[in-house]
């Protein structure tokens, strides 16, 4: 478990430094104009945690989603022989214009998440409260569902400490629509182009969700001399009367703690630049793979999404001998960079898969073009391949 934590988008970090506080005032930020409504999921997974949350966008973005590795199991319920084991239960939410379809998953997997079940799909109106009962069919505890329309507090203004040389903080906004978070405007101050960026954040004295910062196909993430803006949740359960609300710490830090440039020189904290060239060994060894099996199926006349898929989960992804004792290019500190590769081929595989199952079970107007859309991915796969060399 501890290394889907630490592999994870959000991650549990402990750091210490010397703060640098920039004298930088907060401001709330305005909602998006075309925001449908101003809505969060409040998630309980009955896990002796407080409940979790996460902000609802419309169909023009990502659906937002979150995972739990504390979830609790049915007293006495044991999982099954030759079983692949839950790692983690995953929430997808997503509005939809009258109410927000959630999705419920699991992840399992010995080392990583090798696969994906689906559990149960929802259409969650406002204020509504919805038990997964599903879950017990798997030998879990429920986890309830509830959609908010409720104005957060603002977070207060952020201590910084920065590991780094390179990046510069420009601006900070405090925003609390739909739950509490802060705006970083960051700049680039050398001649590289930044690929990777880890951030962490400390409420109340205590580690937070925090985020390694990367850009699909591995696009820089701030360019040379460039300016980009992340936004850093901060959001907390706050107990009240009667249950909780989201609200925010009374003190946040935010700690710049690595960036990683194209060559995979950093600066900051080494143990997650090492972790960041594991990452990218694994997306080279699975677009290798994947290239080559989307020009053979692009060859096929009667192409469709769901034979496509069916191929697609027969494919393996190993290194080569060479490739599994080659040094790292960050540091001889570092692990063998093949020590994670499982992971971030099964994430990779995970996330087309889910591409793939929403082109198969969605009827949009007018229909996709499976063909032009896997002609698109190939075209991103060749770029992002050459970007990985």
């Amino acid at each position: 478990m501890k290394s889907l934590l630490l592999t994870a988008v959000l991650l549990l970090a402990t750091t210490s430094a010397t703060a640098q506080e920039p004298s930088l005032k907060p401001a709330m930020s305005a909602p998006e104009p075309d925001a449908p409504v101003v809505l969060s999921l409040e998630i309980d997974f009955h896990n002796s945690r407080p409940p979790a949350y996460i902000s609802v966008r419309g169909a023009d973005t990502k659906p937002r989603w979150i995972w739990a590795p504390q979830f609790a199991r049915l007293p006495g319920a044991q999982p099954k022989p030759n079983e692949l084991p839950i790692q983690a239960i995953r929430v997808e939410s997503q509005f939809n214009g009258e109410t927000t379809d959630v999705k419920v998953s699991l992840l399992r997997g010995h080392k990583g998440f090798e696969r994906e079940d689906p559990v149960a799909t929802y259409h969650v109106g406002l204020n509504e409260k919805i038990t997964v009962t599903e879950l017990r069919s798997f030998g879990l505890k429920p986890i309830d569902l509830t959609l908010l329309n409720v104005i957060s507090p603002l977070p207060p203004p952020p201590t910084i400490e920065n590991h780094t040389m390179s990046v510069g903080v420009v601006s900070i906004e405090s925003d609390n629509v739909p739950l509490p978070a802060y705006k970083l405007t960051l700049r680039n101050q050398s001649d590289k182009n930044i690929r990777a960026l880890k951030i962490d954040t400390i409420s109340d004295g205590r580690p937070h969700l925090s985020t390694f910062w990367q850009n699909p196909f591995d696009r820089p993430v701030i360019e040379a001399g460039g300016v980009a803006e992340k936004t850093i949740a901060v959001v907390k359960a706050e107990k009240t009367p009667t249950a909780y609300a989201p609200g925010t710490a009374a003190t946040s830090t935010i700690v710049i703690t690595t960036i990683v440039f194209d060559d995979l020189t950093f600066e900051g904290d080494e143990f997650h630049a090492c972790r960041y060239e594991t990452f990218v060994v694994g997306r080279r060894l699975w677009v290798k793979r994947v290239l080559p099996f989307i020009e053979s199926e692009l060859a096929n006349q009667s192409l469709s999404p769901k034979e496509f898929k069916e191929k697609f989960l027969l494919l393996t992804f190993k290194l080569a001998d060479n490739e599994k004792t080659a040094k790292s290019a960050v540091s001889s500190r570092c692990e063998n960079p093949d020590s994670f590769v499982d992971i971030s081929t099964q994430t990779l595989s995970l996330e087309l898969l889910r591409d793939l199952d929403r082109i198969i079970n969605t009827r949009p107007a007018p229909p996709i073009n499976f063909r032009a859309w896997l002609e698109a991915r190939r075209e991103n796969y060749e770029v992002w391949l050459a970007r990985l060399q």
